[in-house]
């Protein structure tokens, strides 16, 4: 069976519950505004929607972790000055330095932004995060449960994105691999063509060292501009990121109970969780939280549907490959939100996230079945990160493309599973 065939007036039903979505964002961001990780306003909008889902849910629980706030981002300006100090040191003769300076730049982007380890953390002060689960019971047994998450907090400011938009933020990141390759590639030519124990590379009359030297000269003012590519004072409002998929989730409960839909042997859950900015630490904790519940109950088929930014139509996707591609998503669970997008009556392709991650690779990881559906220019939008992500910058149709997407993929989980 599919929603509309439950459900008289459907398509009514699914614009009332997509406005629900709509007057709930714009209430989130009116009432505690920005929603840093661990913050009191994150704190206090978990709150309230945790009594939000208590009118559709059989159980609603908020279950807190720590986490930092700063520290996954902070391998961008971290990584801006060790750049910028290995610039110094291969033009004041210290090719070694230069290789190592620029090598633990390269294990920062590799292990925090490539595969979201939290190197960093250690460094900073944790704050107290959540997650709000809201769970739809079976009326008999269950045997499958569908999670559909989004995440409550937001971001910090990027600078350039807002300021300079798709070309600012790609100016940065190529002249920092530039410089990556010049210090590490530079350095190890310079201690083979001049020595590692000389002193001064520019001994003798070396030209290539010399060309090096200068471009690395060029590629300063950017990196110096790097230093400030995350406003930590400015956090944004997020309401497309992603409070549009965490309503997204929630209007899948309302829309259920308020037509009095149960599913026989299908659990349905609203995971709305903290701290995807500061690296998926939400769901990380979420999964933890839960691993026994999720590997030890062999009969009990369990997926993750992430939604994240459901803001443009026109550029819908699925992913399949997560966390920059390093990271396989379920492809049976992918070809499940397609059929779904494609039973609402648009073909969305999927993909793999080119830069960046959502909450579905962090279930991945943990070994639930996952994949992710997002709704946002890739390049990325001017609003992504920056000021403009506001309540007035909500675009109802795509939420209600994505709430009848999410509606219909529960539907077919129901009846066949992946």
């Amino acid at each position: 069976m599919r929603p509309q065939e439950s459900v008289a007036k459907y398509d009514s039903e699914a614009r009332l519950y997509t406005n629900y979505a709509i007057k709930q964002i714009k209430t989130i961001c009116k009432s505690f505004g920005p929603r840093p990780v661990g913050s009191e306003a994150e704190t206090k909008a978990q709150e309230y929607m945790k009594k939000e889902l208590e009118t559709s849910c059989d159980t609603v629980t908020r279950e807190e972790y720590k986490c930092s706030d700063k520290a996954f981002m902070a391998w961008v300006p971290l990584g801006a000055v060790l750049i910028l100090l290995a610039n110094i040191a291969f033009t004041f003769g210290l090719p070694v330095v230069s290789i190592v300076l620029a090598g633990l730049e390269l294990f920062f982007i590799v292990t925090e932004f490539i595969f979201y380890l939290p190197v960093l953390d250690i460094f900073f002060p944790k704050k107290t995060s959540g997650n709000v689960i809201g769970v739809r019971k079976a009326t008999g047994e269950t045997k499958k449960r569908i999670i559909i998450a989004g995440h409550t907090d937001s971001a910090f400011e990027w600078t350039y994105t807002y300021h300079g938009g798709h070309f600012a933020v790609l100016g940065i990141i190529l002249t920092a691999v530039l410089a990556l390759l010049l210090n590490i590639g530079g350095g190890i030519y310079a201690v083979i063509a001049v020595g590692a124990n000389n002193g001064i590379v520019w001994q003798g009359d070396n030209l290539a060292l010399k060309i090096i030297a200068v471009i690395t000269y060029v590629t300063i003012p950017v990196m110096g501009a790097a230093v400030m590519f995350c406003n930590y004072g400015r956090p944004v409002m997020g309401a497309n990121d992603d409070l549009s998929g965490c309503f997204v989730s929630a209007a899948v409960q309302k829309f259920l109970s308020a037509n009095d839909i149960r599913f026989e042997n299908t659990e349905v859950v609203c995971a709305l969780c903290g701290g995807e900015e500061a690296g998926l630490r939400g769901t990380k904790a979420y999964m933890k939280a839960h691993a026994d519940e999720f590997k030890n109950e062999k009969d009990v088929q369990t997926i993750f549907l992430a939604f994240d930014t459901v803001r443009e139509h026109e550029f819908m996707a699925i992913y399949d490959k997560d966390m920059t591609g390093v990271v396989k998503n379920d492809t049976r669970v992918a070809k499940l939100l397609q059929k779904a997008a494609k039973n609402v009556g648009y073909d969305v392709p999927i993909k793999a996230i080119e830069l960046g991650s959502t909450d579905a690779a962090a279930a991945s990881q943990a070994g639930v079945a996952a994949a992710a559906f997002t709704a946002m220019d890739p390049s990325p939008a001017r609003y992504y990160h920056t000021r403009l992500d506001t309540e007035d910058n909500l675009d109802p149709k795509t939420i209600e493309i994505g709430l009848k997407i999410a509606l219909e993929a529960v539907y077919m989980f129901d009846e066949q599973g992946i």
